[in-house]
């Protein structure tokens, strides 16, 4: 789950400073009032659909390393049962040496 939220942190990073960017460019070039306010929102636009990309793949990659963690998880519940049966089976076995062999002194 930590990783989950250092993605998020990285993917904002780039979001604002992809935003402060583009509205100190915006700002600091010469144009009109009205020409300035559609380039910024272009610009808040454009961002806007880039941080939904972000987020989509961010999202994508969270569900990738789940399904490998509960795929990881399951083969290891997997070879811890088969290691208990298997030490039962032992277990069992084992007993039934030592009373048959202690039926025999006997």
């Amino acid at each position: 789950m930590e990783d989950k939220g250092e993605i998020g942190k990285i993917i904002l990073a780039f979001v604002v400073g992809g935003v402060v960017g583009a509205l100190t460019g915006i700002l600091l070039a010469p144009a009109s009032g009205a020409e300035t306010r559609k380039k910024i929102k272009d610009a808040s636009l454009t961002a806007k659909e880039k941080a939904l990309e972000k987020i989509e793949d961010a999202k994508e990659g969270a569900s990738s390393i789940l399904a490998r963690g509960k795929e990881k998880v399951s083969e290891f519940k997997t070879s811890v049962s088969a290691a208990v049966e298997a030490g039962k089976e032992a277990y069992k076995h084992k007993k039934e040496e030592l009373t048959s062999e202690s039926n025999e002194e006997a």
